[in-house]
C-alpha cells in the first residue's frame, strides 16, 4: 500500500473505505511531469524529423530519409512511454476495511494458529484483494500458500497468495496480499520441430501467467530459418513480455516493437507476432495478430477460425494488428501454430480449404500436450515426414474451477 494511503489511516478507520490516488500527491506530480517531458521530447524530434533538407546526391538523400524515419520511431517510442506514465500517475485505489467484530473474529482465529495480525485492509481495483499485515509467532513455519488456506477458510472463499506480497511467514511483521482463485484453469502445451538441415528453430514463443490473472501464448516466426530468424524471433518476444511485465497494454506493446522492428533498432527482418490472451476470471480471450497464421477455438465438435490478412512486424512504421475477442467456456481449446504447421494443410494434396478447420473438429482429444503432439505429427505426415519449415504449435485448454 503507498504512503498515501497510510497516511490516510485515521480517515480509513473512522469511515470504513477510502478512495485515492495509489500515489502521494507529490509523487503524482512528479509522475505527471516525468510524463510531461517524455512527450515534450516526443515532439522535439518530430520536429527534428520534418525540417526540410537539401541534399546533395541520392545517398545523402536516403541517408537523411533513414534518419528521419528513426527519429520518427524513437518520438512515438517517447509517446508510448508518456502514457503509460500518465495511467500510472493516475491509478486510483479503493481502501476499505471489514467491520471491527469481523476484523477481531480474524485476528483472534489467525492468533490461534499462531500469526499474529496487525493490520487488515480490502485493496479494490477491477476486484477486490485481501492485505494483511502479519507475523509468526508460533511453532509451526508457516508459509504464504498455508496463510491463504487459512483465510480461505475464514472468509468462506478460495484465496490465493499474490506475487506482490511477501512470499514467507516470517518471525518480522511483512505485506501479504490474498486475491480470488480465478473462475478457469488453464493447461498450456508445446509442440515444435526444427526445419531440416538446421541446428535451431527460427520460432520463438511464450507462455506466461501475469499478476491480473491473464495467462497470455505468444508465437513468432522470424523471416527464413535458423539463427538469425531466431534471433529476431525471440528478440520480438523477450521485448513484449518486458513490456507487458511493465504494465503496458497489449497495444502499445504492441506498437512500440513494431516501430522497433520496422526502424531496424531490433530485428534485421520482418517478423510475424501472434498474440492470446486469456482472463481466468471471465473466461475472455483476445487476438492480437501481425502476419501470423490462423488460430482455432475448438469447443466439442465446432471450431471457429481467427484469421488475419495483416502483414508482418516491421512491414510499415505504423500498422494496425488484426485484434478479436471471444468468449470461452469450460472445456474450450486454443490452438496457436506457425505457419510452418499451417501451410503443410494448405498443400496440393488438399482440394479442401478448410481441412485443417476439419481435421480439429474431428479429433476426439482433450488432453492439450496429446492435441500438440497429434497435430504435428499430422503436418509432418502431410509433407511425407518431412520438415520443410519450423513448426510451433501451442495449446491451451480452459476448465471451471470446482
Amino acid at each position: 500500500m503507498s504512503k498515501t494511503l497510510y497516511d490516510n489511516r485515521k480517515r480509513i478507520y473512522a469511515e470504513n473505505s477510502y478512495s485515492g490516488h495509489l500515489f502521494p500527491e507529490y509523487s503524482k506530480k512528479k509522475l505527471q511531469c516525468l510524463s510531461q517531458t517524455y512527450d515534450e521530447l516526443a515532439r522535439l524530434y518530430e520536429e527534428q524529423s520534418y525540417k526540410e533538407q537539401t541534399e546533395e546526391n541520392r545517398g545523402e538523400y536516403l541517408l537523411h530519409k533513414q534518419l528521419q524515419e528513426n527519429k520518427e520511431v524513437v518520438a512515438k517510442h517517447l509517446q508510448e512511454i508518456s502514457g503509460a506514465v500518465s495511467e500510472v500517475a493516475d491509478t486510483v485505489i479503493h481502501v476499505s476495511i471489514p467491520v471491527e467484530h469481523k476484523r477481531r473474529a480474524l485476528v483472534q482465529f489467525l492468533k490461534k494458529h499462531g500469526i499474529m495480525v496487525k493490520e487488515v485492509v480490502f485493496l479494490e481495483r477491477e476486484r477486490q484483494r485481501i492485505s494483511i499485515v502479519a507475523r509468526n509467532v508460533g511453532r509451526h513455519p508457516y508459509n504464504v500458500d498455508e496463510l491463504a488456506a487459512l483465510l480461505s477458510v475464514f472468509f468462506d472463499r478460495r484465496l490465493l497468495a499474490s506475487a506482490e506480497g511477501a512470499t514467507a511467514v516470517s518471525r518480522s511483521f511483512d505485506t501479504f496480499i490474498f486475491e480470488d482463485e480465478p473462475y478457469f484453469t488453464a493447461m498450456t502445451a508445446l509442440a515444435r520441430a526444427i526445419k531440416e538441415g538446421e541446428k535451431i528453430s527460427g520460432d520463438n514463443y511464450s507462455i506466461d501467467e501475469y499478476s491480473d490473472g491473464n495467462v497470455v501464448l505468444m508465437i513468432s516466426d522470424g523471416m527464413g530459418s535458423g539463427e538469425e530468424a531466431c534471433r529476431d524471433s525471440q528478440t520480438v518476444i523477450e521485448f513484449v513480455e518486458k513490456l507487458l511485465e511493465a504494465g503496458f497494454r497489449k497495444e502499445k506493446a504492441f506498437s512500440m516493437i513494431n516501430a522497433a522492428v520496422y526502424a531496424g533498432m531490433q530485428c534485421a527482418n520482418l517478423t510475424t507476432l501472434d498474440i492470446c490472451s486469456v482472463n481466468l476470471h471471465n473466461g475472455e480471450v483476445e487476438f492480437i495478430k501481425a502476419g501470423s497464421a490462423a488460430s482455432f477455438r475448438k469447443r466439442g465438435t465446432v471450431v471457429d477460425e481467427i484469421t488475419s490478412d495483416t502483414l508482418p512486424l516491421g512491414a510499415f512504421s505504423d500498422i494496425n494488428p488484426m485484434t478479436q475477442s471471444l468468449q470461452l467456456m469450460d472445456g474450450d481449446v486454443l490452438i496457436l501454430m506457425s505457419d510452418g504447421v499451417a501451410d503443410c494443410f494448405e498443400s496440393k494434396n488438399f482440394e479442401n480449404k478448410n481441412c485443417l478447420k476439419e481435421i480439429i473438429a474431428q479429433m476426439n482429444i482433450v488432453n492439450p500436450k496429446e492435441i500438440a503432439n497429434y497435430l504435428l505429427r499430422y503436418a509432418m505426415n502431410c509433407q511425407g515426414g518431412r520438415i520443410r519449415d519450423d513448426m510451433t504449435i501451442l495449446v491451451l485448454g480452459l476448465w471451471e474451477n470446482n
